[in-house]
């Protein structure tokens, strides 16, 4: 992973360009993290904040292995990955953190409240900055009417465009328009799960967000509580992915990444009253 930072960026690197319009339609070549049908890749914002979380773990086991050369090496790559994170990933123009940054040097930034929560959550972000980051998708959700936090929380409040989406199908989210408005809320084009929306409530509590991180928590906890994340609805589909009026779109019936959101409660525990 560390060779991957070949032209000295500081960020690991997925070696596909993810420019807009590279991605042939059924392409085989997959994007560069969980949320493949969409076209992460080359510096990906998603994978680094996983990449940096890792490094750090691996320097623990470095100091406990007794290996003080590679201990320094990964030291090393975390401080310049969190140096090079947010010049390389904020987007002025929104007050967020974009999805990743394309070889031709574009930012894709569909107000994806996985990333900006996971980098926030996993102190990528200085707090300063963290706080405004939150409060902006907070207004964005308000402003595309987001409020069934029983069905969980959508990966991005804006349609992904179909030069930056993968798959070729309107089942997993592509319509025919060039701003996929025709695809929004299908699958992992905004449609609403409680897959990782953990890293968002999550960040909520790490900045004293917590009336607004528990709106959110607590519907989610109780569809959890009453199966509302698995099983098959009358058109099929599963209850794992959503559209925004609770029509299932999913496939795979019991998808364990809806029950991270547990993860949030742990941090709920922890964090003091504000």
């Amino acid at each position: 992973m560390l060779a991957t930072d070949d032209d000295g960026a500081g960020l690991i690197k997925y070696p596909v360009s993810a420019n807009s319009g590279s991605w042939p339609g059924g392409s085989k070549v997959r994007p560069s993290n969980w949320w493949d049908t969409v076209g992460f890749g080359w510096h990906d914002a998603y994978a680094n904040a996983l990449a940096y979380r890792g490094l750090l773990g691996v320097i623990e086991m470095a100091r406990q292995q007794h290996d003080p050369a590679f201990e320094k090496r990964c030291s090393a790559a975390a401080a310049k990955l969190r140096a090079a994170f947010m010049p390389a990933f904020y987007n002025p123009a929104t007050g967020v953190l974009a999805g990743w940054r394309s070889q031709d040097g574009a930012l894709h930034d569909y107000a994806f409240l996985f990333v900006s929560g996971i980098a926030i959550d996993y102190g990528l972000v200085p707090r300063e900055r963290a706080r405004p980051i939150l409060v902006r998708l907070l207004a964005k959700m308000r402003e595309v009417g987001y409020t069934r936090f029983d069905l969980g929380l959508p990966g991005n409040l804006i349609p992904v465009a179909s030069a930056d989406y993968v798959s070729d199908e309107l089942r997993w989210g592509r319509g025919k328009r060039a701003d996929n408005q025709d695809g929004f809320q299908i699958y992992e084009n905004g449609g609403a799960t409680s897959c990782y929306a953990c890293f968002f409530i999550s960040a909520l509590y790490d900045v004293g967000l917590r009336s607004e991180a528990d709106r959110i928590l607590d519907p989610i906890l109780t569809s959890i509580a009453h199966g509302g994340f698995e099983g098959r609805g009358p058109n099929g589909n599963t209850y794992d992915w959503k559209r925004w009026d609770g029509t299932p779109f999913g496939y795979e019936g019991f998808l364990t990444d809806n029950y991270y959101t547990l993860l949030a409660a742990v941090k709920r525990r922890a964090e003091p009253a504000h």
